[in-house]
């Protein structure tokens, strides 16, 4: 799995996974306690400084060395930072800490994914996409499905993302998960209706879902509608790999 895709499933985690938001900023706690110190390094992390929020948490847990959020925040950041062995270190301290806590099963999974172990990739999903305590069992089944679509097991990848969109059926990753099955299977109506219908429900424009949009409108002969879309994703784009592949699939349809 290339770089992009862990970087697209982890803002995954960051911008889809939480339903119900946690509140990091450090508010009315004690300034210098380690639930203070804590909460500054998510916050550090939900801005994206992640060197800043490395040294946040661990000093939180020099202080503190049994807060089960500032270990996950760690795995997170080392996701980030792609040292991965760091980050299984501390999502399985959390989950020893706590057995129910599946937002690490489901980081996990997208690690062991990444490393290309399928089976303990899939076991860390499932465990978290069947759990009944876990408040966002669709955004696991997103990464079954994206873990079966790599290995070209698409009629698996279909019923997990249809397990997930049963669960909410306006899942932005789920839909454009299913866009990118039809389009596979050359169908492109299809492909399009749904990679739109996840933009309609996007805060702002995601730039995975104007290249999948480009991509098809350029499969399907319409090239100025396809130039339209990925001259927004190259202005939406922060990631340089993104602008890349962007400004490659731009030069191919001008030519």
């Amino acid at each position: 799995m290339k770089k992009t895709l862990l970087i697209f499933l982890i803002l995954v985690i960051s911008i889809f996974a939480c339903k119900k938001k946690v509140n990091t900023s450090p508010g009315s706690l004690k300034k210098g306690s380690p639930e203070y110190i804590m909460n500054m390094g998510l916050y550090y992390l939900n801005q994206g400084k992640i060197d800043l929020a490395e040294k946040e948490l661990l000093k939180a847990l020099r202080k503190s060395p049994n807060m089960l959020r500032a270990y996950n925040g760690l795995g997170i950041v080392y996701i980030y930072k792609r040292q991965f062995e760091k980050a299984i270190t501390n999502f399985n301290r959390v989950l020893k800490m706590n057995p129910g806590y599946h937002d690490a099963n489901n980081s996990l999974g997208l690690i062991y994914t990444e490393l290309d172990k399928y089976d303990l990739a899939k076991e860390n999903l499932l465990i978290a996409a069947n759990s009944s305590t876990y408040s966002n069992p669709e955004n696991a089944y997103h990464n079954l499905s994206r873990l079966e679509f790599d290995k070209g097991k698409y009629k698996s990848a279909l019923r997990y993302v249809n397990k997930g969109l049963e669960i909410d059926k306006n899942f932005a990753p789920l839909l454009n998960m299913k866009g990118l099955i039809h389009e596979t299977q050359n169908d492109f109506n299809e492909a399009i209706k749904l990679y739109n219908k996840a933009r309609s429900l996007l805060a702002s424009e995601d730039v995975t879902n104007l290249i999948n949009l480009g991509r098809v409108y350029s499969k399907m002969g319409n090239k100025n509608k396809a130039l339209d879309i990925l001259e927004k994703a190259l202005a939406a784009a922060r990631v340089n790999n993104d602008r890349v592949i962007i400004r490659r699939m731009i030069k191919e349809l001008e030519k």
